[in-house]
C-alpha cells in the first residue's frame, strides 16, 4: 500500500475540490438533499432535472416510501414530477444517511422549531450534520438551508465537519443559502432569486454555481452569517408588519372604523405603502418562529429586540381575540359559549393551501373547546386535522385539568366535538343543513373553493377574520356577520 503524505496529500485534496467544482459545472454531480418536506422536496425535484442523480434522505419511512412510489405529499409538487424523476432513476429516496457519502453536494433542509421556552431547537440540524460528518470525505460541498440564527454554519457545522482532520477549502466547502419557499405561491422555484453566503470565498462561488443550475438568479453575499441574517430579516419584516396591522385592526374596532376600508384606501398610494391585512394570527414554519431566532441571538449579545418581541406578543394574542369575538357574538344572541356548536371554515395557516403548520386555527379550536364549545370544521384542502400535541405551539399556557378530559361526548350533531388535543377531526361537507345546525361560523382562512355565498345565506352568525364575505354578500346576507 502506498501512503500519500505531505505535499502530495495536499495536492490530492486540492484536486478533489477542483473536481467537485468541475462536476457541478458540468452537471454530472450527485446531489444529496436531507429532509424532504416543504423545502427539500421541491429542491430535490428541481435538482433531478439538472443533474443525473439526486439522493433524498428523510427519517420518515412513510414519506420515503410514498416518494419512492412516485407520489408527492406536498400540493406544490405535482405527483407527475416526482413520478418522472423516480421513473428515470434520477431521484432516489432513503432513510439511510450513509448514502450521502456518495454525494458531491449535500443540502440540509430540516426543520428548525422552537422549544417551549421559545429558544431555538437545532436538534434536527445537529442530527443531520452529525450524519453528514460521519460520511464526509474530501471533495464535498455542504449547504445549510434550514432557517437559523446568525453564526450557526460557522459555529456549529464547521467545527463538526473539521473534527476528523478535514479542512475547509482543502477538503470540503460549506455555505448557507436561505430557503424562500412560499406554499401556494405563483412563483416557481426557478424564479425566486437565491442568496448564498459561504464560510469561504470558494465555498460561496461553488455553491452559487450549484444553485445557478436550477434558478435564474443567484445573489452572493460576503459570509454565511450575512446569508443567515437575510432570511431572518425577511420574516421579521412580515412578522412586525402583520403585528402592526393586527393591532391597527383592534384599534379601529375600538374607534368604530372599518379597518378593511382604511387599508384598501391607503393601498391606492403608489409609493411608500405596502398593504398587510389582519387575521387570526400568524402560521407556517417561518413567520411565527424565525424572527425569534434573531431575537434569541440578540439577547445572547445583550441586545433586546423590542419590535420583534412586541409583534410576537400581538400576533400570539390574536387567537384569543377571535374567541372573544365569538363569545361576544353569541352573547348578542343570548347564547352561552358552552354547548354552542361552532363551525371553523379554513384550518390552513393561510389562504388556498393545505399547510396547517403552526396554524392559528389550532389555537382557536383549542380555546373554543376549553370554554366548552363543540367544534367542527370545513376545509376542502385539509381533509383531516390531526391534533398531535407535539406539532402545535402551546398558545394557551395552562394545564388541561382531568375534569376537562372527561368530556368526550359529542353534541346532537355528529360533526361537532368537544374533545381536545387527543383526537383528530375530519373536514365536514359544507351544506345548508350543517350551517343551519351551527350556532356560529368562524372563517379563519379564505379559500377560493369555499362557497361563501352559501355561508352568508344559510348561517345564522358568522365571525369573519379574513374578510371572506364581501360587502356585496353582506348586504343581502341572512347571517349576521362580525368582522375582525
Amino acid at each position: 500500500m502506498t501512503l500519500i503524505t505531505g505535499q502530495a496529500a495536499s495536492a490530492q485534496a486540492a484536486t478533489a475540490i477542483d473536481e467537485l467544482e468541475a462536476r457541478i459545472r458540468d452537471r454530472v454531480a450527485t446531489i444529496g438533499v436531507v429532509g424532504l418536506g416543504y423545502v427539500g422536496l421541491p429542491l430535490a425535484v428541481e435538482f433531478a432535472k439538472a443533474y443525473p442523480k439526486v439522493i433524498g434522505c428523510d427519517m420518515n419511512p412513510d414519506r420515503v416510501e410514498m416518494l419512492a412510489g412516485g407520489r408527492s405529499h406536498i400540493a406544490d409538487v405535482p405527483h407527475a414530477e416526482v413520478a418522472e424523476a423516480v421513473g428515470a432513476e434520477r431521484f432516489l429516496t432513503s432513510t439511510d444517511m450513509s448514502l450521502l457519502g456518495g454525494c458531491d453536494a449535500i443540502v440540509i433542509c430540516v426543520p428548525t422549531p422552537l422549544e417551549k421556552s421559545k429558544d431555538p431547537d437545532l436538534s434536527y440540524v445537529r442530527g443531520a450534520a452529525k450524519a453528514i460528518a460521519d460520511a464526509l470525505r474530501p471533495g464535498q460541498l455542504v449547504i445549510l438551508e434550514s432557517t437559523t440564527y446568525p453564526g450557526t454554519t460557522d459555529e456549529l457545522l464547521l467545527p463538526l465537519f473539521a473534527q476528523n482532520g478535514l479542512q475547509l477549502d482543502r477538503d470540503f466547502l460549506l455555505a448557507f443559502s436561505p430557503e424562500r419557499v412560499d406554499p401556494g405561491s405563483t412563483y416557481a422555484l426557478r424564479d425566486i432569486p437565491k442568496v448564498v453566503g459561504g464560510c469561504s470565498e470558494r465555498s460561496t462561488a461553488v455553491a452559487c454555481e450549484l444553485y445557478g443550475s436550477i434558478v435564474n438568479s443567484v445573489h452572493p453575499v460576503s459570509s454565511a452569517r450575512v446569508a443567515e441574517t437575510v432570511k431572518l430579516l425577511e420574516n421579521t419584516f412580515r412578522l412586525v408588519n402583520i403585528g402592526l396591522i393586527n393591532e391597527f385592526a383592534l384599534l379601529c374596532s375600538h374607534l368604530g372604523i372599518d379597518s378593511g376600508e382604511v387599508i384598501g384606501a391607503a393601498a391606492t398610494k403608489p409609493f411608500g405603502f405596502m398593504p398587510f391585512f389582519p387575521g387570526p394570527g400568524v402560521g407556517g414554519h417561518c413567520i411565527p418562529l424565525d424572527p425569534l431566532y434573531l431575537s434569541w441571538k440578540a439577547q445572547q449579545q445583550g441586545f433586546i429586540s423590542r419590535f420583534i418581541d412586541l409583534a410576537d406578543q400581538i400576533n400570539s394574542q390574536m387567537p384569543a381575540h377571535v374567541v372573544e369575538l365569538v363569545m361576544d357574538a353569541l352573547n348578542s344572541r343570548a347564547k352561552a359559549m358552552r354547548d354552542s356548536r361552532i363551525l371553523i371554515v379554513g384550518v390552513a395557516y393561510k389562504n388556498d393551501i393545505d399547510d396547517t403548520r403552526q396554524s392559528p386555527a389550532i389555537a382557536v379550536i383549542d380555546r373554543l373547546r376549553a370554554r366548552g364549545a363543540y367544534v367542527a370544521y370545513h376545509d376542502p384542502l385539509v381533509p383531516v386535522l390531526d391534533f398531535d400535541f407535539h406539532d402545535w405551539p402551546e398558545w394557551r399556557p395552562r394545564v388541561t385539568l382531568p375534569s376537562e378530559r372527561r368530556s368526550l361526548r359529542v353534541a346532537n350533531h355528529r360533526a361537532f366535538s368537544r374533545r381536545r388535543r387527543y383526537d383528530m377531526l375530519e373536514s365536514m361537507e359544507l351544506t345548508p343543513k350543517l350551517l343551519a345546525d351551527t350556532d356560529c361560523v368562524v372563517i379563519l382562512a379564505k379559500h377560493r373553493s369555499v362557497d361563501y355565498a352559501m355561508i352568508a345565506q344559510h348561517a345564522d352568525l358568522v365571525v369573519d377574520t379574513r374578510d371572506a364575505i364581501s360587502a356585496e354578500l353582506r348586504a343581502s346576507a341572512r347571517a349576521q356577520v362580525v368582522r375582525l
